[in-house]
């Protein structure tokens, strides 16, 4: 395999994704590439990314056989690291931690790179085991979703590292050297790689996952993956799908998308795979050993499919150091959100706060009546507590807006399914009909089914927000046919004038159930 020329800074993307003032710093130094982020941190216990810099330092190419850095990779990574505290300087983040993973770990000249880089740049590099990769793994996915029973994996250059969670809770991990660097120099020769090469490769990552997931006892897990390769993967399937949501994060990437990506590939050379959407060129080299190991893993794992998460270890290290407490349950990371949301765009939170507590009763006693479960009920308790957020945009059209950033600002513990949910319910909550780029554009995350689901929700979001100022007591009475609201005497004040007309419009259109008010 010949070395890539380093790209040019000018080529390197940087990007602002936010307006926030930065708080915490991580630069990563992998085995393949190499990241600075930025994040904004939340009084509730949130990171969110304003600031990325990337650069494809390559510390695992050209090893020598005693396993040292090569010389120009050690050029190649300083440079890197320079070139970020640079950044860090600049964009004044005033606590930055700096991490460098399996390439470092693993050569016996990596504390020489450690002090080389330190002289250089002023960055102190924490060199983490493999241990403490797998947990920040964790850690980054379990502040996106609520784990139970299920395997977090971290495909990286160098390594690949799996977390096993059990109960929420991190339960065992392993580090495999099995990262897509590393085993592209080892089995490929060719460019494409022969047929026996892969082979070769197949069987390799078989025996080591077979072991490592036997060792872990088992089970039915579901897979959550990290990594630049697995996210890669995600882009180009999106693309060869036309998969409606574009964001990588939540993207279920099933065994045959990952068999059709291997079938594009695998005759190409590697300069014909940097022009695939969503590859790029510091994977087009490595992306085939990538497949072989998502493929390997979920035949070992017995699935077909792994949810692709857009957080990781970067994230998991940001949480740690602002004092995070995970794991947690989907409503608490969902609160979590809207709460930073609320800090972030200047709506009043307490108000929230209400309407999610109306709503809910309001859809603890109509779930009955259209199958609403779990899944419904947080999706609605997201859009109960952002209903007000697009005022931060314009009060009159404050649903549109405040769908939009339902559906775009990171609102975690949603899968994506319940995020459309709840921006359609957002939406619908001030009156009208579903959108119909709606019910054209999203499928098949939500069809018509769906559609009516966030009906139902909206119709419930609609009249959470007219009736919580006054607190009311909800019961379904009449064999379900009639919604008694109980108030306060002095509750009334509360309420805005013909209250009662507009709750009984949408509780009647969409539900069928007449309503009743009452003083308690």
């Amino acid at each position: 395999m010949g070395v890539p020329r380093e790209r040019p800074a000018t080529a390197v993307r940087e990007s602002a994704a936010g307006r926030g003032v930065p708080s915490v710093g991580v630069i990563d130094i992998g085995s393949n590439t190499a990241r600075f982020v930025a994040f904004e941190t939340s009084a509730a216990g949130t990171v969110r990314p304003v600031f990325e810099a990337k650069d494809s330092p390559r510390l695992g190419l050209g090893v020598s056989g005693d396993g040292n850095l090569s010389a120009e990779a050690i050029a190649r990574g300083v440079a890197t690291v320079r070139r970020f505290a640079g950044i860090v300087r600049l964009l004044g983040v005033p606590k930055t931690l700096a991490i460098a993973t399996s390439a470092v770990r693993d050569a016996p000249n990596g504390p020489a790179f450690v002090r080389e880089v330190q002289r250089a740049s002023d960055v102190l590099l924490r060199v983490i085991s493999g241990a403490e990769e797998a947990r920040y793994a964790y850690l980054g996915v379990a502040s996106a979703w609520a784990l139970d029973t299920d395997l977090v994996f971290d495909l990286g250059g160098g390594s690949m590292q799996i977390a096993e969670v059990r109960g929420g809770a991190l339960r065992n991990s392993v580090s495999l050297p099995l990262g897509v660097l590393r085993l592209a120099q080892r089995f490929f020769e060719h460019d494409p790689p022969k047929r026996r090469e892969s082979e070769e490769l197949r069987e390799h990552v078989r025996d080591a996952l077979g072991s490592a997931v036997r060792a872990f006892g088992g089970r039915r897990y579901r897979l959550f993956g990290i990594g630049g390769t697995v996210r890669s993967l995600a882009r180009a399937a999106i693309e060869l799908r036309d998969y409606p949501v574009r964001r990588v994060h939540g993207y279920p990437l099933y065994d045959h998308d990952i068999e059709a990506l291997h079938e594009l590939l695998a005759e190409m050379p590697a300069a014909k795979r940097r022009s695939v959407p969503g590859i790029g060129g510091d994977r087009a080299d490595v992306v085939l050993a990538g497949i072989v190991v998502l493929e390997e893993l979920l035949r070992a794992v017995g699935d077909d499919s792994l949810t692709v998460a857009g957080t990781g270890i970067r994230e998991g290290i940001a949480l740690e150091a602002i004092g995070a407490r995970l794991p947690a349950s989907a409503e608490e990371l969902a609160d979590r959100s809207v709460a930073a949301a609320a800090d972030a765009f200047r709506f009043r939170l307490d108000e929230g706060r209400e309407v999610v507590r109306t709503a809910l009763a309001l859809f603890d006693v109509l779930a009955p009546r259209f199958d609403g479960g779990p899944p419904e009920r947080l999706a609605l308790r997201v859009a109960a507590g952002m209903h007000a957020a697009g005022t931060a945009i314009d009060l009159w059209n404050h649903a549109r807006h405040s769908a939009y950033l339902v559906e775009n600002y990171p609102i975690w513990g949603l899968m994506p399914r319940e995020a459309l949910l709840a921006a359609l319910a957002t939406y619908l909550h001030g009156g009208g009909d579903p959108p119909s780029e709606w019910k054209r554009g999203y499928l098949p995350v939500i069809g018509p089914p769906e559609i009516e689901l966030a009906v139902r929700l909206g119709a419930i979001l609609e009249v959470a927000e007219l009736v919580a100022p006054a607190r009311p007591r909800v019961t379904l009475a009449t064999g379900g046919r009639a919604l008694g609201l109980a108030f306060s005497p002095a509750a009334g004040t509360a309420l805005v004038p013909r209250w009662l007309e507009k709750v009984r419009r949408p509780m009647e259109r969409v539900f069928g159930v007449e309503v009743r008010a009452r003083d308690l």
